[in-house]
């Protein structure tokens, strides 16, 4: 099955991919940040302010990386059609 068929039928999801070592350590020191965070706040008020601003956090974070896909997408194609068009000159 060729690449385009298998993300056709779903077999290639662009939004998953193999996390470096450096994104998991990353990962993991801000959770332990944010527990840290969250064992000094107080008041229920202060917990629901932290968790609205992770869950602002992520969708900004999903946000970035499709437009960051779409770009490099983009990217990718202009290159190709770069490469394809200075092969048809030489011909």
């Amino acid at each position: 099955m060729t690449t385009l068929e298998n993300f056709y039928f779903g077999n290639i999801n662009p939004s998953e991919y193999k996390q470096s070592k450096d994104t998991k350590k990353k990962l993991s020191e801000m959770a332990r940040l944010l527990d840290e965070l969250r064992s000094m706040l107080t008041t229920e008020q202060q917990k629901e302010k932290i968790e609205q601003i992770e869950n602002s956090q992520l969708s900004l974070i999903a946000l970035s990386e499709k437009d960051a896909f779409i770009e490099g997408f983009k990217l990718g194609v202009k290159m190709t059609t770069e490469i394809y068009a200075d092969t048809q000159q030489r011909r």
